[in-house]
């Protein structure tokens, strides 16, 4: 059982500066955490490194973000999207009694604020109505975690989660109401979750659940604390010689280039098979955003497939001028470089003609 700590905190931004790069998996310009803590506690969530305590023993419950909030959102370019994605769920056990991350939709509805909210959690579907009203005005997204369908492994990887069929059916729901849904395989975690098999059977249920689009990322590492913690989880699931991820990691926080690129490879043609999207579609944020922002993720996605293809001219191409366009230092010389420039041009103002 948590301890909730309700805290008031005047001075501490509600956002995150806003991001250098676009983030091309959750569309956003901007993130933000609801509470300080979680009480799902996942062990491995790299946010136990951030946290003195447990993360899942105190939870802080931020009573004044709403207000704080309100301050700052007028100053939001309202074609930036902000994530609710960072460090702890938004609808953990807290929301049902604090009702926070509620209080923080209406704002966005009220704002037409453009966001995306990442939870394991049905809890989600009681705030529909707000989800679907955002989504009306500009553009709202749920992404839900999904990491094994084995009920057994889910348990010792993250058992105070929502199972992951009450996940399935969270996504159904909410396409049912209209609201698109997109599912995160974080993290894609090194012997645990990583067989072709379970990655092929996350996706298959993906699919006929009816998700938009899939992304996923690799288990983050950043420090040996958090090293020596993955190391407990693994010798709890089997026997595993700490040489596995010296292999795969080498010593750095994240898995190596070519571990990457052959896992990266087998879920985008799992997902092509499949015919689910693996980043968001263009056709849910197209015109919802800041068109600088809506050509960098169309360029950050060609990049990415790109790069699944071999194309690694163009891979750099489109990851450079992803960041110009973003940035507002862009060429048209430059763009015209790009497959993309039909779309991307008009997008930006420029002509297509020669």
């Amino acid at each position: 059982m948590a301890y909730y700590q309700p805290e008031v905190a005047p001075g501490l931004p509600p956002l995150s500066a806003r991001r250098p790069l676009i983030n091309e998996y959750f569309l956003s310009a901007y993130t933000m955490s609801v509470y300080n803590g979680c009480e799902l506690g996942c062990p491995y969530c790299d946010s136990w490194v951030y946290q003195e305590r447990p993360l899942n023993e105190t939870i802080a419950i931020p009573v004044d973000l709403p207000q704080r909030l309100a301050a700052v959102l007028p100053n939001i370019d309202r074609g930036d999207l902000i994530a609710i994605s960072a460090l702890s769920d938004p609808y953990q056990p807290a929301e049902q009694t604090y009702r926070i991350t509620r209080q923080v939709l209406q704002l966005f509805a009220d704002q037409g604020q453009p966001c995306l909210v990442m939870t394991k959690s049905p809890l989600v579907l009681e705030d529909r109505a707000l989800l679907q009203k955002i989504n009306e005005r500009s553009l709202a997204i749920v992404v839900t975690t999904l990491l094994t369908l084995d009920q057994h492994l889910a348990t010792r990887i993250e058992g105070r989660a929502p199972s992951p069929q009450l996940r399935l059916e969270l996504i159904a729901e909410l396409k049912r109401a209209g609201i698109p849904v997109g599912v995160a395989i974080v993290p894609v975690m090194p012997y645990i979750n990583d067989s072709n098999l379970n990655l092929r059977r996350v996706l298959h249920a993906c699919a006929g659940a009816g998700a938009d689009f899939v992304v996923w990322d690799y288990l983050h590492i950043p420090n040996e604390r958090h090293r020596h913690r993955i190391n407990i989880l693994l010798s709890q699931l089997g026997s595993y010689p700490p040489r596995y991820y010296r292999d795969i990691y080498r010593d750095q926080a994240t898995v190596n280039s070519i571990y990457r690129h052959d896992r990266d490879r087998e879920l985008w043609l799992r997902c092509n098979e499949l015919g689910i999207a693996p980043r968001a579609p263009h056709r849910m944020f197209a015109g919802k955003l800041s068109p600088r922002n809506e050509a960098a993720l169309l360029l950050r996605h060609a990049a990415f497939s790109d790069r699944m293809q071999g194309r690694e001219r163009l891979f750099n191409l489109h990851c450079d001028l992803a960041e110009a366009v973003y940035r507002g230092h862009f060429r048209a010389v430059d763009l015209r470089q790009s497959p993309l420039y039909p779309t991307i041009g008009p997008l930006l103002g420029l002509s297509t003609t020669a």
